[in-house]
């Protein structure tokens, strides 16, 4: 999986592109590359993850985007999903993730 920062003129607002697939063996990188950027970005509000090219999600996949919101929640971050394909919607839809975080379809 790739993780682009996308620009922003906002300092409280994180944009980044998932490119590939969100599994067992990329979840750790983006919850690391989250981590890290949150540490960077004091005053941050909010992450917005586009999925457009997210192409697969697994369970692990979703397990990492909870332990996100989770972990972040507390410090005043909320954490969005947008453009994101059928496929992967209708597997967060199914675990329940679209009644706990905003997800918009693609």
């Amino acid at each position: 999986m790739q993780i682009e920062q996308l620009p922003n003129g906002e300092k409280e607002h994180l944009r980044l592109s998932l490119r590939g697939e969100l599994d067992a063996l990329t979840a750790p990188k983006l919850y690391e590359e989250i981590s890290r950027l949150v540490q960077e970005r004091p005053g941050l509000q909010k992450i917005t993850l586009h999925c457009r090219d997210l192409v697969y999600l697994s369970s692990a996949g979703a397990g990492i985007l909870l332990m996100c919101m989770d972990n972040f929640a507390p410090k005043g971050i909320t954490l969005e999903l947008a453009e994101v394909q059928p496929e992967v919607y209708n597997i967060l839809d199914l675990l329940g993730l679209t009644k706990l975080m905003s997800v918009s379809h693609a």
